[in-house]
């Protein structure tokens, strides 16, 4: 293993903050990367396969310890001969420590998204300057895998997400094995993302969504771990037998079923996440916050899986509550294929 700083910085309070990476990779002739003496090999010995970044904000805790666990496991295998010859995978587990340190979503200075920033610039602000040095490590990867967080305030099932537009085109994400590939259309917003811009640099980009953010969940992460393990199993990158996994569920983002709330108060949740649930079926409730009164009833407006789920104990009007993977998937949309559990199974 080859522990590199990709970029540091002095901070005006706590510890420098440095950006490390791990890379794992052995040569035909048994020379590992970060290995001593003529045991050594250098990174130009290698082809740049896969790349896993994680913690580009502050509180995507669960995500650097998804990492985390990637580099235990690659340090293993690397030391069982069990990564391919000649390929190099990298893993960056946080690439904003500072923001992590000190409990933030956004760059502590002012509050921008180093994941707004990408493809960086070297004499631009701050977060410019962060996401240029990353971008410089990170491209000519052949796969890039980025463990980020959504906006919304709530939690969601494991899935891959894969983008259209420009650049390189991605499979379906299939061979990862978890239970649902989303397709996702670009807007103006995106253009400035590290998945975004793999693309237009000639990477295979794939972004992997987790149930958790800010906390540690061992069952989501050993999950996404497996799967990390399957894609690169199933590239040729390791040599290591892995379970299939599963059948995925593939869909546009734009078939979910977006269920909002017409009454701000106190959330109740009924429904949880994996839940099938059938037309009509109660997924929330609406409360009073002072006379604890029941103002609204969240139903499902058709059947479907439990996507998406709000988890914000206060929520206002037209507040988004769930998201549903529709029981059917549309006629407009062919490329798509369900694998839905029956409710009465």
């Amino acid at each position: 293993m080859l522990e590199e700083t990709l970029f540091s910085m002095t901070m005006p309070y706590r510890q420098d903050m440095k950006i490390k990476s791990f890379s794992f990779g052995v040569t035909p002739d048994g020379r590992k990367l970060g290995g001593d003496g003529d045991a050594r090999a250098c990174a130009d010995e290698f082809e740049d396969a896969a790349c896993f970044v994680a913690g580009i904000r502050g509180n995507e805790v669960q995500q650097t310890y998804i990492c985390a666990r990637i580099v235990r496991k690659l340090r293993k295998l690397e030391a069982q001969g069990a990564i391919t010859a000649g390929k190099r995978i990298m893993v960056i587990p946080c690439a904003n420590p500072a923001s992590m340190n000190n409990h933030k979503r956004f760059w502590v200075g002012d509050n921008t998204d180093v994941n707004r920033m990408m493809p960086g610039y070297s004499l631009g602000e701050t977060t410019q300057r962060i996401a240029g040095a990353l971008f410089e490590h990170v491209k000519g990867f052949h796969y890039g895998i980025h463990f980020a967080s959504f906006y919304l305030e709530g939690d969601f099932m494991d899935h891959v997400r894969v983008m259209s537009g420009p650049g390189i085109q991605t499979d379906n994400g299939a061979d990862f094995g978890l239970a649902y590939v989303s397709k996702h259309v670009p807007g103006s917003f995106d253009t400035t993302t590290l998945h975004y811009n793999w693309r237009l640099w000639d990477t295979e980009a794939y972004t992997l969504y987790t149930k958790e953010t800010d906390l540690v969940n061992d069952e989501s992460a050993a999950s996404m771990v497996r799967a990390c393990l399957r894609f690169l199993d199933a590239r040729g990158l390791i040599d290591r037998p892995c379970h299939g996994g599963m059948r995925a569920t593939t869909f546009s983002e734009r078939g979910l079923v977006a269920v909002r709330v017409s009454r701000g108060g106190i959330f109740r949740g009924v429904s949880d996440l994996g839940d099938v649930v059938s037309e009509g079926a109660l997924l929330a409730q609406v409360l009073d916050p002072l006379r604890g009164d029941v103002l609204e009833e969240v139903r499902a407006p058709e059947g479907g899986v439990v996507f998406f789920a709000c988890r914000t104990p206060l929520v206002n009007e037209q507040t988004l509550a769930f998201q549903l993977v529709p029981r059917r998937i549309r006629k407009e949309q062919p490329d798509e294929r369900g694998n839905f559990l029956d409710p009465e199974a």
